[in-house]
């Protein structure tokens, strides 16, 4: 297998889901499965996760585990649709292609599905009806429209106004009767309802596509024989909801009213999910292409630091893939007989990664390698102790790899070197004794800092 300078995407197998379950999500998804099986719509489950957490990932294995229990499966990608005046439009015609793929050409079976096509434009055009501004105590502002309405009706504008709402909420209740007939076709080629439509990334769209988006899946969508999954950073959407409405807008409890049921994903091992992108990047074979024997133990001491590193600087999934092409892409420019320092270069690119401002000062304006550390050790207090085992080696490589102007650096050697010597005298310090061990490493005192940085600064140029 060829080294990448990226990961693969993360493939799932259709018969078998789980076979690749870097996030380690099997036991989540199956119970989702079974839910399904019991539920009828109208249903809105929102799966909440900050972006880059692997939600995606998480519908696809979701998805494929619903298609192997025949259930009719629908994707909408939000953002890649946001172009759309309204996501009604958008949603029908991703609903007629799937039901036509599976139906085949019967044209004369196909009458409910076109005339909920029709009725969708009829309604688009229209805009949200009053009635849905009222389901939503007002919470869409939609009085332009009714004005508009009410001016058109001249001097009878309170009975045309009233039947132009009763018009519109017959053409929804209408629209219902017609998606639902639709839906059911699936189910006589022998798929399960209810249909399982899965929206992604509407936390990236526009706020006010991503609003519509929402209004029309709970006022048009809500029928017997659909269920909606939606992935969404609750917190982000929140922020664009307050940015539409304004100040003091209560963002939670508008959207628990569209929502029936939150899951909130749970963080995935580090530790899985970097074995999952070394295989998926081919770097396997950049270790085994190391020809000195210190090098033999590079790719598990590579796993450990990104592990341990990635947790202390909480990296998401999207994070962690960017960290590890860092990485990736700095072997790259190392040649096979020079050792390529794998803590120094995994802490240098995690810096960059979760503490930019602190990488530019020490990697460009020359600052004391003491801000990583204590950035470091501002991390600990907040996320928890680097384990006993790697502390030592982190804290050592820094300071091994510190410019002999370095007074704030030198401070902390000196002090190191004197917990040691007292140590020796009867006051034992572990770590310390580890710390001058590390240093005392030639391959760790071979490569420098500046080494480091360049190595970084030109895979972060690759990345571009």
């Amino acid at each position: 297998m060829t080294m990448l300078l990226k990961p693969t995407e993360l493939a799932i197998d259709p018969l078998e889901p789980f076979a690749k379950d870097a996030f380690e999500r099997k036991d989540v998804i199956e119970g989702l499965v079974q839910l399904m099986g019991q539920l009828s719509g109208p249903f809105v489950i929102a799966i909440d996760s900050p972006w880059g957490t692997g939600k995606t990932t998480f519908l696809k294995m979701l998805q494929a585990s619903l298609q192997k229990e025949s259930f009719a499966c629908l994707n909408f990608n939000a953002w890649e649709t946001d172009f759309a005046d309204d996501p009604l439009i958008a949603f029908m015609g991703e609903t007629d292609e799937l039901i036509r793929g599976i139906s085949g050409v019967e044209a004369n079976r196909l009458q409910s599905l076109d005339r909920a096509k029709r009725i969708a434009g009829a309604v688009a055009k229209r805009a949200i009806p009053a009635a849905i501004k009222a389901a939503t105590f007002g919470a869409l502002d939609v009085s332009d429209e009714i004005e508009k309405v009410v001016a058109d009706a001249a001097g009878s504008m309170t009975t045309d106004a009233v039947d132009s709402y009763i018009k519109e909420k017959g053409l929804i209740e209408e629209f219902h009767k017609q998606i639902d007939r639709a839906f059911a076709l699936v189910e006589e080629k022998g798929r399960r309802l209810p249909m399982v439509i899965f929206v992604d990334e509407l936390d990236r769209c526009r706020p006010l596509y991503a609003i519509e988006l929402l209004e029309r899946i709970k006022h048009l969508f809500n029928v017997s024989s659909a269920v909606f999954v939606l992935a969404v950073d609750k917190e982000q959407l929140g922020i664009s909801l307050g940015a539409v409405y304004g100040q003091g807008f209560n963002a939670n409890e508008y959207l628990r009213r569209f929502f029936d049921l939150e899951l909130k994903l749970a963080q995935i091992d580090s530790t899985r999910f970097c074995e999952s992108l070394i295989e998926r990047m081919g770097l396997d074979e950049f270790f085994a292409e190391r020809t000195h024997a210190k090098m033999r133990s590079d790719s598990e001491r590579l796993k450990t630091a990104f592990r341990d590193l990635s947790k202390l600087f909480r990296l998401t999934p999207r994070a962690q893939e960017h960290y590890m092409t860092l990485l990736a892409l700095a072997m790259l420019t190392t040649p096979k007989d020079q050792h390529f320092n794998v803590e120094l270069t995994a802490i240098i690119a995690a810096v960059k990664i979760g503490a930019s401002d602190v990488y530019e000062r020490v990697a460009k304006l020359g600052a004391s390698v003491m801000e990583i550390i204590v950035l470091l050790e501002n991390q600990e207090k907040s996320v928890g102790r680097l384990p006993d085992d790697f502390r030592p080696v982190v804290l050592g490589a820094l300071l091994a790899a510190r410019d002999h102007n370095d007074k704030s650096a030198q401070a902390r050697y000196d002090s190191i070197v004197s917990r040691s010597s007292a140590g020796r005298s009867g006051q034992f310090d572990q770590e310390s004794e580890w710390i001058l061990d590390v240093m005392r490493d030639h391959s760790f005192r071979s490569v420098k800092m500046r080494t480091i940085v360049k190595r970084i600064d030109l895979a972060a140029q690759f990345e571009r």
